[in-house]
């Protein structure tokens, strides 16, 4: 076992060589003789620190100060990472970071180790449990380590980002998703039940309530399928779809919506009926999307025509398209697809939007719209025409 500055080097790591204090406070003192170095680091915003080889701190930012030590408080340069975040494990050992059992699941160690092996450059997540401020804090961090070289030496720049809010969200999404959507769907069962032993006169309202729940668990999964996608965690199940079928069945679902209250829906006639491989759920929503849009944006007693059929310009794609006789107007049209973009208020708009994520990054289609003011507007998904 090598000595560095008061800690045991494990033989294993070979990147590792003895450090004497000398040598650590020439880097310090290099690095803090460089005023522009420090300024980049502290105007980026984010919590850097420099390492060497040995994994010491030769350099700490000011966002990374102010995150983790009082005003009163410094970190001494030349410690470990475990040592300088204060992590639970790094008393331990005198070396403070990476000999302790704790150290063999830790992210940040097994990145730098990597990292100094390989001389290259990763990307991780690490949890740790740290005092900080005179109390116990859970860091969940995403981590990026650089390695660069100067003056013939080679250091580490790491970047953290605090990601644990955004962890805890995703929990909180989870359950919620879980929760409300069972809920719901046992609700529509039950409502399924009762409808076949009421008396007729009443049927069409528990169908219309039962249609509604079916709206709000449609909704539902719509919503948690766009965080999905925007996380990039969104599971396609591909199947066989009949291309009647499926917009059949997106006509069925708004059909007893309160928006399609003396309005048309139809099936276009000339439609063709295309056997081919997508994901149904997705491509349903992605239609009744465009549905509710067209809904929306019609008249009373006006009519939304749906269809699908062999796209003209290429054979090997289907189209599948909703119409409705409403114009878009110019300035409108070219934010339809951004996120934020609503006519019906703030906090609205997610279903063109959702409808370009979902139909363009995972059904890798194309989605789009084409409208003026004698025919009206079209909204169109283009999908590969793949029967296998």
């Amino acid at each position: 076992m090598n000595k560095i500055r008061g800690r045991s080097v494990d033989a294993r790591f070979p990147a590792f060589v003895d450090r004497s204090n000398e040598d650590v406070e020439k880097q310090i003192e290099y690095f803090r003789e460089l005023p522009l170095f420090k300024q980049a680091f502290d105007a980026t915003g984010s919590m850097v620190l420099l390492l060497n080889k040995c994994t010491q701190v030769i350099f700490a930012n000011q966002f990374f100060l102010d995150k983790i030590y009082v005003k009163t408080e410094q970190p001494s340069l030349g410690e470990t990472l475990g040592q300088v975040l204060r992590c639970v494990h790094s008393h331990e050992t005198s070396t403070g970071c990476g000999e302790v059992a704790a150290c063999n699941y830790c992210g940040f160690y097994k990145l730098i180790l990597k990292s100094i092996k390989a001389k290259g450059t990763y990307s991780g997540e690490f949890s740790s449990v740290n005092h900080i401020k005179n109390s116990k804090v859970h860091f969940n961090m995403e981590i990026h380590i650089a390695p660069i070289e100067v003056r013939d030496e080679t250091f580490y720049i790491v970047t953290f980002t605090d990601i644990g809010d955004s962890l805890k969200v995703k929990m909180f999404e989870q359950i919620f998703f879980h929760d409300i959507i069972n809920t719901t769907g046992a609700l529509t069962g039950i409502i399924g039940l009762l409808k076949e032993d009421v008396p007729e006169e009443v049927k069409p309202e528990f169908e219309f309530v039962e249609n509604t729940f079916k709206y709000l668990v449609e909704e539902i999964r719509s919503q948690k399928a766009i965080l999905e996608a925007e996380n990039g965690e969104l599971v396609l199940e591909t199947n066989k779809v009949d291309s009647i079928e499926v917009l059949t069945s997106a006509i069925k679902l708004y059909e007893g919506h309160e928006l399609s209250s003396n309005k048309t829906i139809l099936l276009d006639d000339k439609s063709s009926r295309i056997v081919f491989q997508i994901d149904y759920k997705l491509l349903r929503r992605i239609l009744g999307n465009m549905i509710k849009n067209a809904l929306e944006a019609t008249n009373e007693s006006g009519l939304i025509t749906i269809g699908c059929n062999i796209d003209r310009d290429r054979n090997d794609q289907i189209v599948l398209w909703v119409h409705n006789d409403h114009y878009i107007e110019k300035e409108l049209q070219r934010v339809i697809f951004h996120e934020s973009f609503s006519t019906k208020g703030r906090g609205r708009g997610l279903g063109t939007y959702s409808m370009k994520l979902i139909g363009e990054k995972y059904l890798k289609g194309t989605v789009g719209f084409d409208t003026n003011q004698i025919e009206g507007t079209t909204f169109y998904i283009k999908l590969p025409l793949n029967e296998d």
